[in-house]
């Protein structure tokens, strides 16, 4: 049904489409929320008692049981887990007062299959942490219901699929693109995937870390089993690394340290100032939150602005917050959030649009009415200023963004101080000064700021085209870029010349983006599924044929089944996205016995919290830091700080999310790259080199450190 069908509709069969259009949107918000709610409370869950003893046998350093059994009276024994099956695993005979429980998601449990020597109980663990509890199975259910109102409205919209729906807008625009682009950088992984998992082999048999199997006195690839991995991984890392830990403490850097040199990133590459400003009584939500600032030189916003003489002196251009400590209740994320996007509000008040009160003395600025700088005519009378726009005022809203991160306070600093919202006795600056953080961190921090100045740079005439508000995988590219510049702010010359000659010989950085690659497939696999169970229904009473596609539904032709069989379906379609792939699914390929899908552990769909908010678009991490890499080797590498560069990218920046291709990314590559190659990267984005993204997997110092396999 096209739209002239729609408009051959009687009024009354409109308004009933209407109304159950609205009602799925509205249903569909509310369960997605939900779901989000529900991932994110502590429920029942399934655990171990392990003793303590068996703990410290196994290799677990002291500080961390002696932290685990601290935990574990404090919070005694909690009705959060009255209605739980207990197992007590090791020592024989053991009382259960010497044991502390473990849950599958809790940090003692990924740190028992890092740190833990004894091979039985990392199996365990890995095992409690893959079994689904009563809460998965409900979340399940859920997510299923989900995925059937997504699949309505995708259709009812016009699209085969979520998936279509969701990439309509973006770089790659179409699944075909997604999927093709996906394929190509498995392959592209595969053989650093499988020299990292010979590494990680001959390295276990090396240092004996795997018992051999009875009647053998050799340890063979086959011994080595999923709860295996993450700890021979870490004990790789952590003999590699031991010999360069002076280079570690040095790349470990201050707070004040790191936004000194992202204060100098703005100012050499971008021509702005970013300055610290002293809040507003009340302006903050705690006296712990920095307030900053980000000004342009006048004259040259007025020029870009009136395109003619300068018509204001205004320089300000957005506004954020810092609010770097823990607190309780406060989030555990490190991220960034848009309180104000940037838009143009001269029409609304060309039309007498009331846009008085608070909000017009905080968040608006009148670039016209502000008083002049003096600009000489070359007419005689050089003391008068031309102000060619003054006819035309410029009211512009002034974007504001918060990074708010959640590090431990320093040393020395009381925890009831930091908690304090008078903030008592603290020193901030020397909170800033002792606060120190390691390299991944600092990147970290430096991914969450790329949003931050996409957000506060943004000069376009709508806010919901501002920013980070267009298509998630262009908004992540700016993030992914400012990574780039972390050696270039935390790593002194003679600092980037050790590092250079101190890279381990492996660092897993492929396993690392093997595992954000199954979390995609899972994601493509999952939002090209349509149940067969009500979705027919759901889509029937909307009134529209499907698109014609039938082909990319598996359940096109089945027969419709209950919840549990088509959950089951939909298990066995998404294992299907792997098996697609042969290498994923061969045991040979690992060397281990094991296949790799099932040594690197595929991603459990209850605990992939993505799926709800990021659903048919988790591909975007992987493509921006692709894009990312591609432009920093063709743009950045030689010189990080270079202005024609920072001109470029500024550029980009002000456009916020209007456009949201690879043209802005092959305009800031610059003349290093033909424009027959842009031109066809642009018109093929999912065929962008891979090669910039390899080398730098293969040049990463400490990849390994956030690797989290599950």
């Amino acid at each position: 049904m096209d739209a002239w069908d729609v408009l051959a509709m009687p009024l009354s069969r409109c308004l009933a489409l209407q109304n159950r259009y609205l009602s799925l949107v509205a249903e569909e918000a509310a369960l997605a929320s939900d779901i989000a709610q529900y991932q994110g409370e502590p429920r029942h869950q399934e655990g171990l008692w392990i003793p303590a003893a068996a703990m410290l046998r196994s290799g677990v350093h002291p500080d961390i049981v002696a932290r685990a059994i601290q935990e574990h009276q404090q919070q005694g024994d909690s009705s959060l887990f009255s209605s739980i099956r207990r197992r007590i695993r090791g020592g024989r005979g053991g009382k259960k007062s010497d044991c502390i429980f473990v849950t599958a998601d809790s940090e003692l449990s990924h740190t028992l299959l890092k740190e833990s020597c004894d091979a039985e109980l990392r199996r365990d663990i890995y095992q409690l942490q893959r079994t689904a509890t009563r809460d998965d199975e409900e979340c399940e259910r859920r997510l299923l219901h989900l995925l059937r109102f997504r699949q309505a409205l995708a259709r009812f919209r016009g699209y085969s699929s979520w998936t279509a729906y969701a990439q309509r807008d973006g770089i790659l625009r179409t699944p075909a693109a997604v999927d093709s682009f996906l394929s190509r950088l498995l392959e592209a992984l595969r053989p650093g995937v499988t020299q990292e998992l010979e590494t990680v082999s001959n390295f276990a048999m090396a240092q004996g870390l795997l018992k051999p199997p009875h009647g053998t006195s050799a340890i063979k690839f086959a011994e080595m089993r999923p709860w295996d991995l993450r700890f021979l991984m870490h004990q790789y890392h952590r003999r590699q690394t031991d010999s360069k830990r002076h280079l570690r403490q040095r790349t470990a850097v201050s707070l004040q340290q790191l936004l000194e040199g992202m204060q100098t990133l703005v100012e050499r590459l971008l021509g702005l100032r970013l300055v610290r400003t002293t809040p507003a009584k009340g302006e903050t939500w705690h006296w712990s939150v920095l307030r900053f600032e980000l000004h342009e030189d006048p004259r040259t916003r007025a020029v870009r602005l009136c395109s003619s003489s300068p018509c204001s002196p205004s320089s300000l251009r957005g506004v954020f917050y810092l609010d770097l400590w823990s607190r309780p209740s406060k989030t555990r994320l490190l991220a960034q959030f848009t309180v104000r996007g940037s838009k143009n509000l001269s029409y609304a008040d060309s039309q007498g649009w009331r846009l008085g009160g608070p909000l017009w003395l905080s968040s608006v600025e009148d670039l016209v009415n502000s008083a002049p700088e003096a600009t000489p005519t070359g007419s005689g009378n050089p003391g008068r200023a031309v102000v060619s726009c003054r006819e035309k005022r410029i009211l512009r809203q002034v974007p504001c963004s918060a990074l708010v991160c959640s590090f431990s306070p320093p040393g020395g600093v009381p925890h009831g101080c930091v908690m304090d919202d008078r903030g008592a006795g603290a020193d901030l600056e020397k909170m800033l000064t002792d606060t120190l953080l390691p390299l991944c961190m600092s990147r970290s921090l430096l991914h969450e700021f790329g949003h931050v100045l996409h957000s506060l740079i943004s000069e376009t005439e709508l806010q919901h085209l501002s920013g980070t508000r267009g298509a998630v995988d262009f908004a992540e590219f700016p993030s992914n870029l400012f990574e780039h510049f972390t050696r270039a702010l935390v790593l002194s010359p003679s600092d980037l010349s050790d590092s250079a000659a101190t890279v381990p010989s492996c660092n897993f950085a492929h396993l690392q983006a093997l595992q954000l690659l199954l979390h995609a497939l899972m994601d493509q696999a999952f939002y090209s599924f349509f149940p067969s169970s009500e979705s027919s229904q759901l889509f029937n009473e909307t009134g529209f044929q499907s698109p014609g596609k039938e082909a990319f539904s598996p359940t096109a032709a089945r027969p419709a089944l209950n919840v549990e069989e088509e959950l089951q379906a939909l298990r066995d379609w998404i294992d299907t996205a792997y098996s697609r792939h042969e290498w994923l699914v061969t045991a040979e390929e690992s060397m281990t016995g094991v296949t790799v899908c099932d040594l690197v552990g595929k991603p459990q769909m209850t605990r992939f919290e993505h799926l709800v908010h990021y659903g048919g678009s988790y591909f975007c991490y992987l493509l921006c830091r692709v894009m990312s890499s591609f432009a920093w080797q063709h743009a950045f590498a030689v010189d990080p700080f270079s202005r024609a560069t920072g001109e470029r990218l500024h550029a980009i920046l002000r456009r916020g999310s209007i456009d949201c291709s690879l043209h802005p990314v092959m305009g800031l590559a610059g003349p290093g790259v033909s424009a027959d190659e842009k031109q066809h990267l642009v018109a093929n984005p999912h065929l962008l080199p891979l090669e910039p993204f390899l080398e730098d997997l293969r040049t990463a110092e400490d990849s390994s450190a956030g690797l989290q396999l599950t």
